[in-house]
């Protein structure tokens, strides 16, 4: 495979993809995603363990993504002279880290600081992943390469759903931790051997983060992918206690549903790959517009009607495997030479949201129904689509391309 090359440090796209390469990254993300999201399916008995309420337990989601707000920021005019490989080596580690301190976390408090250490290796990954994947793919290959890095949230889903679902019934949720913190060894292994040297881009700084803030279809970009990522989170957080409380599914038909999900997410980020190449725009908008009617049927659905709701669940779990690959191609499409610090913003933007819809999700679900935690996901999602089209059209106002 022909790897970046750099002339005065401007990093200059490879002729081909090294997938050898791509797949450390895929492995990345599979493991932070895994361990960012385990505490949704393992919610009722962590709360109960610690002894608080499941909306309590549901902030060990929102201590993360507040770290990784912050890390996604200031991480790359930090380190704008390190061998990104060196980078990423390190978030692995903490990674591995935290899982083990939360394995063996004897209070709440305690568990919600290894979570913030986690947050720190979220912020950082996430943050840099899309700018490494164009040192590693030329322009024409970007969409598949990062259908491919952002598969791993789908198989994510499914470790993070199902699978510790069934290992929480067979080992305890604290050996769940152990073994994601085995499969972040193993992502660290795969890093090591297989990533190349891995430049910084250019004007890394803070200056040239705030000019792009400043620019207007931008800063309305970063705000939908707040609301985007809000909207589908608002009820995500929630799900294991929704299909285990309110539609009173067994633990074998929880995790049959939870497996299905993770699967329809699966498909649904492959089809993405495809897609967001030929038809970007018309596809960010429908999937979101989709979404926003699929929480609104779920709003409408009956508790009794159990098949009903599965069929919701599952077509809201597929629509979603859209969202990572449309906002990383938006970057892709719009700023690759500035990818880090569009990156830092995005993941900030997404961080704050997933924190914000964990706080306000747990407060709907504490004091009021779940029924309104749909209906506030689908305003929000209807918001968000509203954002994309006026991004899309200031961009090709002042660009003078279509997306």
């Amino acid at each position: 495979m022909t790897p970046s090359i750099t002339i005065n440090n401007t990093i200059v796209e490879p002729n081909s993809v090294n997938w050898f390469a791509v797949f450390p990254l895929f492995m990345g993300v599979t493991s932070l995603i895994t361990s960012e999201f385990i505490p949704i399916c393992l919610l009722t008995p962590i709360a109960q363990e610690l002894h608080v309420s499941e909306g309590v337990a549901g902030q060990t989601i929102t201590a993360v993504g507040i770290l990784a707000v912050i890390t996604s920021i200031f991480i790359s005019p930090l380190t704008k002279s390190i061998n990104r490989k060196l980078v990423l080596i390190s978030f692995s580690i903490l990674l591995i880290i935290s899982n083990i301190k939360i394995a063996f976390a004897p209070n709440y408090l305690v568990m919600l600081l290894a979570r913030g250490i986690l947050g720190i290796c979220v912020g950082g990954f996430w943050s840099m992943a899309t700018a490494i994947t164009l040192q590693l793919a030329p322009a024409k290959d970007i969409a598949r390469a990062l259908a491919i890095v952002y598969a791993g949230v789908s198989v994510a889903t499914i470790i993070a759903l199902p699978i510790s679902s069934y290992l929480d019934n067979l080992i305890g949720w604290r050996n769940v931790f152990l073994v994601v913190a085995l499969i972040g060894f193993f992502a660290l292994v795969n890093q090591v051997l297989a990533l190349p040297h891995l430049v910084p881009q250019p004007d890394n700084n803070f200056q040239g983060m705030i000019s792009l803030l400043k620019t207007s279809w931008v800063s309305v970009g970063i705000l939908a992918t707040i609301f985007s990522y809000s909207g589908y989170h608002l009820f995500f957080s929630y799900l294991r206690p929704f299909l285990q409380v309110d539609l009173k599914l067994t633990p074998a038909n929880l995790t049959i549903t939870l497996l299905i999900f993770g699967l329809a997410n699966c498909l649904g980020t492959c089809l993405a790959g495809y897609l967001m190449s030929h038809l970007f725009k018309s596809i960010m908008l429908s999937v979101h517009l989709l979404l926003a009617f699929t929480a609104f049927m779920l709003m409408l659905c009956d508790n009794k009607e159990v098949i009903e709701n599965i069929v919701l669940i599952i077509s809201w779990g597929s629509l979603f495997g859209f969202i990572p690959v449309g906002w990383s191609t938006w970057i892709s499409k719009t700023l690759p030479n500035k990818a880090e610090l569009i990156g830092g913003l995005s993941v900030a933007s997404i961080q704050f949201s997933i924190s914000m819809a964990a706080a306000m999700g747990g407060m709907l679900l504490n004091y009021w129904r779940i029924n309104y935690i749909f209906v506030a996901a689908s305003g929000v999602l209807l918001l968000a689509c509203l954002l994309i089209m006026m991004s899309f059209s200031i961009y090709k106002k002042m660009a003078g391309i279509s997306l």
